[in-house]
C-alpha cells in the first residue's frame, strides 16, 4: 500500500534542477502531491517540468514556501538556508531529498542500490530488466535516464520500488529494504563518518543486519572485510568476476559494451551484453542481474541487450575528425581510472578534462586523484566545482595539475586551465583522430563536451555548397 502521507498536500522542491530531486516529482505527484520547485539556474530540466504543469522559479526565496505543505531540499543546500528557516518558522515539514525518498517507499516491496561506486548505472540496469520482465516498478535513480523522458524517476503502479540511496549523507540507513545491492565501499564521503573506514563500514553493516529473513544482501566478493556478512539472517550472494556466488565467464571487452556469459548459483544463466564499456560496469551489470533475480526469479537478463546508458555515464557526444568525446560523471579517483581504462579499449590516446568536485573531496582524496590519470595521455586541470562548500586549506585544483606534472617529470600533457578555454584548447592540441578526449567530473563541466564537438567539426559556412 502506497504512502498517504502527500495526498493533497503542496510539496516544494528546492534544488529541484538536480537529477535526484527532480525524479521526486512523478513520485510524489503518484502519491496524490501537488508539486512545485526552486532552483538557482535555468536547465533543460526546469523546461521539461514546466512542460509537465509543475512551476519551477528562478532563485531561492522565503516567499517560495508561502502555499507549501511541506518542503523538501538537495544536501547542496545549507540546512540554515532563508528558505527553509522559513519554512521551520511557520512550522512546515523539512525534509532532505532522501528523506523524502524513504517516506515514499512505506509499503513497497524495496530493491536498495547503495555503495561508494556505481550506484546510478547499477540501479538502472535492474530497473530496466524489471521493467523488460513486464512488471511495473517505481523507479529511483540518480541521473537522468532518456526512457525515463529524461528524468530519474518512475512512477509504476506495482508495489515493487528500485532505488538508488544515498551514502553520503547516512540516509540510507532509514530504507529498510528486502533486496540490498553494496557495489563497493571506498574512502568516499568519509567525514560524514567521522573519517573513519570502519565507521563507515560498521553503518553499512547495521544497515544490512534490518534486512529480513526472505532478502537477499548483494555484496562484492572482494573489497570487504572477511567476516563483514558473517551472522546476517538474510541470504548472502556474493558477486564477482571470478568468484563468488555470481560469476562473469568469458567475459569480452568492447569500446562501447562487453559480452559475458553470467553463471550464476551453480548454474549457466547464458549471455549478456553490458551497455557500457569497462570492467567496472561489467561487475555492475552482474550484481544488478542477481539482485533482480531473487527479486523476480526467471526475469530474463537478455533482456540487459536493450538497456539504454543513463546520461552522464560514458555518453558519446560525437567523433568528429574521427576523435570521440565522451562525457562521464567520474569524480573521484577510483572512478576516474576505472573510466579511463574503458576508455582505452578503443584504442587511441585518451585526453582527460578533469574538473575537481568538491573542496572536500579534493583534500582528502588528493594523493589518489594524483595517481588516477596515469594512463591518460594529455590532462586539462579546471578550478573545483565547489557543490556548495567553501575554499578549504590544503592542495585544490592548481596543485592537483602541479603534482601530475611532477609525476610525468613535466612533459607539458598536463596544465591548470583557469577558464574553459584554455582547457579546450589544451586537450584539442593533443587530440588526434582515433582518440579519445573524455570530459570528466561532476559539475557543470558536461556542458564543454557539446563545444568540444562543435570546435572538432565546425559547422560550414552559410551558403556554403
Amino acid at each position: 500500500m502506497i504512502t498517504t502521507r502527500y495526498r493533497g498536500r503542496r510539496v516544494h522542491l528546492m534544488g529541484i534542477g538536480g537529477a535526484g530531486v527532480s525524479a521526486l516529482v512523478p513520485l510524489l505527484q503518484r502519491v496524490g502531491a501537488a508539486v512545485d520547485g526552486c532552483d538557482l539556474h535555468e536547465s533543460p530540466v526546469l523546461e521539461r517540468l514546466r512542460a509537465g504543469g509543475v512551476s519551477c522559479a528562478i532563485g531561492h526565496h522565503p516567499d517560495h514556501v508561502e502555499r507549501a505543505d511541506a518542503v523538501v531540499h538537495s544536501a547542496a543546500i545549507d540546512a540554515a538556508h532563508p528558505e527553509l528557516e522559513e519554512a521551520r518558522r511557520r512550522g512546515l515539514p523539512v525534509l532532505t531529498r532522501g528523506e523524502c525518498l524513504i517516506s515514499l517507499m512505506e509499503g513497497s516491496r524495496t530493491l536498495a542500490v547503495a555503495g561508494s561506486h556505481g550506484k546510478t548505472s547499477t540501479t538502472w540496469m535492474a530497473a530496466h530488466l524489471v521493467t523488460a520482465c513486464g512488471l511495473d516498478p517505481v523507479v529511483m535513480v540518480g541521473g537522468a535516464v532518456p526512457a525515463l523522458d529524461g528524468s530519474g524517476g518512475r512512477a509504476g503502479a506495482s508495489d515493487l520500488f528500485i532505488a538508488e540511496v544515498d551514502e553520503s549523507d547516512g540516509s540510507f540507513a532509514g530504507v529498510a529494504p528486502e533486496v540490498a545491492v553494496v557495489t563497493n565501499l571506498d574512502d568516499e564521503h568519509l567525514r560524514h563518518y567521522g573519517g573513519s573506514r570502519a565507521a563507515l563500514l560498521a553503518a553499512f553493516r547495521r544497515w544490512l543486519e534490518r534486512l529480513p529473513a526472505h532478502g537477499a544482501a548483494v555484496l562484492p566478493s572482494e573489497g570487504l572485510p572477511a567476516d563483514f556478512a558473517r551472522g546476517l539472517r538474510c541470504r548472502v550472494i556474493r558477486v564477482g568476476l571470478q568468484d563468488g556466488d555470481w560469476q562473469a565467464r568469458d567475459l569480452a571487452l568492447a569500446a562501447e559494451h562487453s559480452r559475458l556469459r553470467v553463471w550464476g548459483d551453480g548454474a549457466d544463466l547464458g549471455e549478456i551484453t553490458v551497455p557500457l564499456p569497462g570492467v567496472h560496469m561489467a561487475l555492475n551489470a552482474l550484481m544488478a542481474c542477481a539482485a533482480v533475480r531473487h527479486l523476480v526469479p526467471g526475469c530474463p537478463l537478455s533482456a540487459l541487450d536493450s538497456c539504454e546508458r543513463v546520461r552522464r555515464r560514458f555518453t558519446v557526444h560525437g567523433r568528429p575528425r574521427g576523435v570521440r568525446v565522451v562525457e562521464d560523471y567520474g569524480h573521484h579517483p577510483t572512478e576516474i581510472r576505472a573510466t579511463i581504462a574503458a576508455a582505452r579499449l578503443a584504442g587511441g590516446r585518451v585526453h582527460v578534462l578533469f574538473q575537481p568536485h568538491r573542496y572536500t573531496r579534493t583534500v582528502d582524496c588528493f594523493a589518489g586523484f594524483v595517481a588516477a590519470f596515469d594512463q591518460a595521455h594529455a590532462v586539462a586541470v579546471l578550478p573545483v566545482y565547489p557543490a556548495g562548500e567553501a575554499p578549504l586549506p590544503g592542495p585544490a585544483a592548481r596543485e592537483l595539475a602541479e603534482a601530475l606534472a611532477e609525476r610525468r617529470g613535466g612533459d607539458g600533457s598536463v596544465a591548470f586551465c583557469p577558464d574553459t578555454e584554455a582547457a579546450i584548447a589544451h586537450v584539442l592540441e593533443a587530440a588526434a583522430a582515433g582518440d579519445t578526449v573524455l570530459v570528466l567530473g561532476a559539475g557543470d563541466v558536461g556542458r564543454l563536451a557539446p563545444r568540444l564537438v562543435a570546435r572538432l567539426d565546425p559547422a560550414p559556412p552559410r551558403g556554403a555548397a
